[in-house]
């Protein structure tokens, strides 16, 4: 059902400053830079590495901070920046949705975001000991 950790996401407040401290500093490699009109951020994924299928970091800075319909914007402005989802790669989206509800969770399905075809599934915080768990397609990453 779940095959890996795929990434961390963390909201930030500014890339470049975010990249700043992640790339100068620490060394982190990039290994994509995206935006997702549809959730209205834009994502910068690093790796230790930089080599595709390696565990990942994906900061993510809203496009609009003042827009409080967007998830992201709204945890920056009552949060800060910080630790917002992990990420996991399920084979299957649907099934997995399903399975993850059958077993008692609360599973909100969601469409898919740029390349990905099948859509994915998110679980609330609420009910996952105070983490977001976000399942997605390998072909997402």
């Amino acid at each position: 059902m779940l095959e890996r950790i795929s990434h961390f996401g963390i909201v930030v407040n500014s890339m470049d400053d975010a990249l700043a401290i992640w790339q100068g500093k620490l060394g982190f490699k990039k290994t994509g830079d995206t935006v997702f009109p549809e959730e209205s951020i834009r994502s910068v994924f690093i790796s230790v590495n930089g080599t595709p299928g390696e565990m990942t970091i994906e900061l993510m800075e809203p496009l609009d901070k003042d827009d409080m319909e967007n998830p992201v914007a709204r945890y920056l402005k009552t949060r800060g920046e910080g630790f917002y989802h992990l990420a996991v790669v399920a084979d299957d989206i649907e099934s997995s949705g399903k399975a993850l509800e059958a077993s008692g969770f609360p599973v909100i399905m969601r469409p898919p975001v740029g390349d990905a075809k099948d859509g994915r599934w998110l679980i609330h915080p609420k009910a996952a000991t105070g983490v977001m768990i976000e399942g997605i397609e390998a072909a997402y990453e």
